[in-house]
């Protein structure tokens, strides 16, 4: 039997360092891999990124969002009735409130008839800007002189009679669902 030359030693010896430095790369990487799995649940996770402190301007409530409760209280026929008006902050965040005669506007209704507006001829203030964290409550009053009246304020418009009337808010133009009470004069 013939001995292998010296060169097909080397030759073999190199395949076999090869293969050996295959199977310990695989080697390394399984473990490295498999460290990795096991760890991944453990990471540490990213910080948050921080918040502001700093104060938030609120801006206009919006009308879905203000509830508004009128309390009449009624004196005689052609006499003064006053409106105890609350606003609520039925939204999530706070927010301003104008309860100024230019925003927030009660009409007076007797069946389909317009009888007075509290906006037909606004009186001071014309704003008044609240801030109201949500569920906080304001007050405004607002005065009917038992007079009927007409956009732009004109003259001559009579008094309202005795019988049954409905008042309802609106605030920027926008009628405030649930507002609206009954009550009668005379």
């Amino acid at each position: 039997m013939r001995r292998p030359s010296r060169a097909v030693i080397w030759r073999r010896r190199a395949v076999a360092l090869l293969v050996l430095l295959a199977v310990v790369a695989l080697v390394a990487w399984g473990i490295t891999a498999a460290v990795r799995a096991l760890g991944s649940g453990s990471a540490p996770q990213a910080a948050p990124s921080p918040t502001s402190t700093a104060p938030v301007d609120p801006g206009p409530c919006a009308p879905e969002d203000l509830g508004v409760d009128v309390v009449p209280s009624v004196g005689a026929t052609g006499a003064t009735v006053s409106f105890a008006v609350t606003l609520t902050n039925d939204g999530k965040a706070a927010c301003l409130a104008d309860a100024g005669r230019s925003s927030l506007a009660l009409t007076v209704r007797s069946g389909t008839d317009r009888v007075w507006a509290s906006d037909d001829c606004p009186a001071e203030p014309s704003s008044r800007p609240l801030l109201l964290d949500v569920g906080d409550t304001a007050e405004a009053a607002v005065t009917w002189n038992g007079r009927r009246s007409a956009a732009g304020c004109p003259s001559g418009q009579g008094s309202s009679g005795p019988g049954s009337y409905r008042v309802e808010a609106s605030v920027d133009g926008e009628q405030v669902p649930g507002s609206g009470t009954s009550f009668s004069i005379g």
